[in-house]
């Protein structure tokens, strides 16, 4: 939290149809017509945007989802970094979205620790700060020291798996009809939304992934996973290991090119060795999960959104990246529809999408050092959806909803690093883990 937020915590979230459901239609049909907007005609949306205009509308859409936490709040932190027509003030507003939202009420948090490990705060901790240092969608995080120590208690809101199951419900309603009439299996990307954000309000379920993810990256130098403490974690409160340093806009702000250079061919690391060696991934790339330090070494934080895939699954994606990689036109088409992308044939342009792939892998295709910018980023926009040609056509499978978010995520944040890295040397290496 930034020390001149002086708004009141939170008592409790928005409950009930005319506070929650509503709001969360409005919002999301809000959310919705902006990236149309801007997806459109990125560059003259950009020209066009008045700042101050933007500002005070990221205000009252901070201020609404404050109230909401849970799935709409989840949707405004990816607007406040993958949109690239938002002015930097306003993205400064929207990102406090990532980790410097409201908090909910001291006494109420309390409370959610001593059901879960049976005493106060007090009793558990030498020292445990009623003021959050970092709040966002789902918890809130505190710092805590004993045996010694610092320590990062995550403690989860409370009702709020309750309420992401009603986000969930509203959001399925609008998927569905939405998809009415297109190729795409409206209830099967739902059960898909519905399955992974649920999985964060599982805590021991992330303090496993956590743990996991640690020992995966363990030999990486620029690269670190926080510990966690199992005596102090339940399924709605995590303890890990504190650790400090700059915070996104911090560091990007701070740091030199080549620190930042450093950080970006870390991230990248992290996620597609993770993916292609492993067959694992934290889908969840967002600046508020990332410190660093100045030099560039990266701690990674976060893993409540985490999906393991199938070994069929990634070999189906490995002869896709091969195929695009190697813009081998024959084994594309064959590998674009086992992936099952397909969802009407009748007048599929295959040529056509291998193009748009191939501007989504133009940083792995380059040669030499690649920088990510955001004009870069709306392009592949642009191209994978809204002005694609097959765009009527296009099936969108279950277990590539969150992958997609991955990427557009990944990308977003390299952009806002202006990492410059041969990031084709890092990706084929993955490939052929």
């Amino acid at each position: 939290m930034t020390d001149d937020d002086d708004r009141p915590p939170l008592a409790a979230l928005a409950r009930g149809f005319r506070k929650r459901t509503l709001v969360t239609t409005r919002v999301m049909a809000r959310l919705g017509l902006a990236m149309v907007k801007k997806n459109l005609s990125a560059a003259q949306v950009d020209a066009e945007v008045d700042e101050d205009d933007a500002v005070a509308a990221a205000r009252d859409l901070l201020e609404q989802l404050d109230g909401l936490k849970g799935l709409t709040m989840k949707l405004g932190q990816m607007l406040s970094y993958t949109d690239s027509s938002l002015p930097p003030r306003a993205r400064r507003v929207l990102g406090r979205l990532q980790a410097a939202s409201r908090p909910v009420d001291g006494d109420a948090i309390a409370e959610v620790i001593r059901s879960e490990l049976g005493a106060a705060p007090a009793d558990l901790f030498a020292r445990f700060e009623p003021r959050p240092f970092a709040a966002a969608s789902i918890g809130q995080v505190h710092r805590a020291e004993f045996d010694g120590r610092a320590w990062a208690v995550k403690v989860q809101y409370p009702g709020i798996e309750e309420l992401l199951r009603a986000d969930v419900a509203t959001v399925g309603r609008l998927a569905r009809l939405a998809t009415l009439l297109s190729p795409l299996d409206g209830r099967g990307l739902v059960e898909e939304l519905a399955a992974r954000v649920l999985d964060e309000c599982d805590y021991v379920r992330e303090a496993d992934d956590q743990a996991r993810f640690g020992a995966l990256l363990a030999g990486d130098p620029d690269l670190v996973v926080p510990a966690v403490r199992a005596d102090r974690s339940t399924r709605r409160v995590l303890t890990t290991a504190l650790c400090d340093g700059l915070d996104f806009d911090g560091f990007v702000a701070a740091a030199p090119q080549a620190a930042r250079d450093r950080a970006g061919a870390a991230i990248y690391r992290a996620c597609f060795g993770s993916l292609f060696g492993h067959g694992v991934y934290n889908a969840d790339p967002h600046p508020g999960n990332y410190r660093f330090t100045g030099d560039g070494r990266v701690t990674l934080l976060d893993f409540g959104c985490v999906k393991q895939f199938s070994p069929d699954f990634m070999a189906r994606w490995k002869r896709l990246a091969r195929a695009v990689l190697a813009d081998d036109r024959a084994a594309f088409r064959q590998a674009w529809l086992d992936a099952g992308f397909v969802g009407r044939a009748r007048g599929f342009d295959f040529d056509h999408q291998l193009s748009a792939l191939r501007v989504l892998y133009r940083p792995m295709l380059a040669t030499e050092p690649f920088r990510f910018t955001h004009a870069y980023v709306a392009e592949v926009h642009d191209r994978l959806a809204f002005r694609n040609a097959n765009k009527l056509k296009l099936a969108m499978p279950p277990d590539w909803l969150f992958v997609n978010r991955m990427q557009f995520g990944l990308f977003s944040v390299l952009a806002h690093l202006g990492a410059t890295v041969r990031y084709d040397r890092i990706f084929r290496a993955a490939l052929d883990a």
